[in-house]
């Protein structure tokens, strides 16, 4: 078996194309997937038995069900659920990519969401309650106390498990392809059928995710050294 090294080269080129639009994908689920997080995480804190009950069956589903099946379950119910929305502007389809983004972000989204209210709920527990009540006892109020004392201390040990999603996003993202998705994975199969080269095309696209994940380990590593530090 002999690898050519010139055309893995050249297919990494290729590939890298599809880089910004996987970040962009991974930091749109982060982002939209931390902020219900922290909505689920509040909800949770409240302790209410009955909604405690459902949001514990959602996250047993979830953990249950491999994350191609909540893909495919979207891809067949999203025009149904679509179409009375784009009646309204007299369309019978959306072109082009537009399905598969919205099918792959929304099912990632509230994936993702359940997953990071247990790392936000992590963070604001790993706080000593003794410093809260040092701020009491000084007279800092709650939104003082939440400034300068629980987001910074929280963000700190956030950080790392944001990191891990984040990765963990841009890995899962190669499922994406499966329901129309264009990124990294898909890319890497377009070039593999205009070469017939499939084995280099694989080799590039891992060395593409193998890059892109060190890097970005590198940038969430200093994030969290400097907040550590400020702390």
């Amino acid at each position: 078996m002999i690898i050519d090294w010139k055309i893995v080269i050249e297919t990494m080129g290729i590939i890298s194309t599809a880089v910004p639009r996987t970040l962009l994908y991974a930091v749109t689920i982060l982002f939209f997937g931390i902020l219900l997080g922290a909505v689920l995480a509040w909800i949770e804190d409240k302790k209410i038995p009955v909604v405690q009950q459902i949001i514990n069956v959602i996250r047993s589903y979830i953990r249950g069900v491999p994350l191609i099946v909540h893909l495919f379950i979207m891809r067949y119910a999203m025009p149904g659920i679509a179409a009375p929305f784009l009646a309204v502007f007299g369309l019978t389809r959306e072109p082009g990519q537009f399905p598969a983004v919205v099918i792959v972000l929304t099912t990632y989204i509230a994936l993702e969401a359940v997953i990071e209210a247990q790392n936000i709920r992590s963070a604001l527990y790993s706080i000593d309650s003794s410093q809260i009540d040092a701020g009491k006892s000084i007279g800092m109020s709650n939104t003082q106390l939440t400034k300068r004392v629980i987001v910074p201390q929280a963000l700190a040990y956030a950080v790392p498990l944001f990191l891990n999603a984040f990765l963990k996003i841009i890995k899962a993202l190669s499922l994406a392809f499966t329901v129309g998705l264009v990124e990294i994975l898909a890319q890497a199969q377009v070039a593999a059928a205009l070469s017939f080269s499939y084995l280099e095309a694989y080799i590039a696209a891992a060395l593409i995710y193998w890059i892109l994940c060190g890097f970005l380990s590198v940038i969430f590593g200093r994030v969290s050294k400097k907040l550590q530090y400020y702390n």
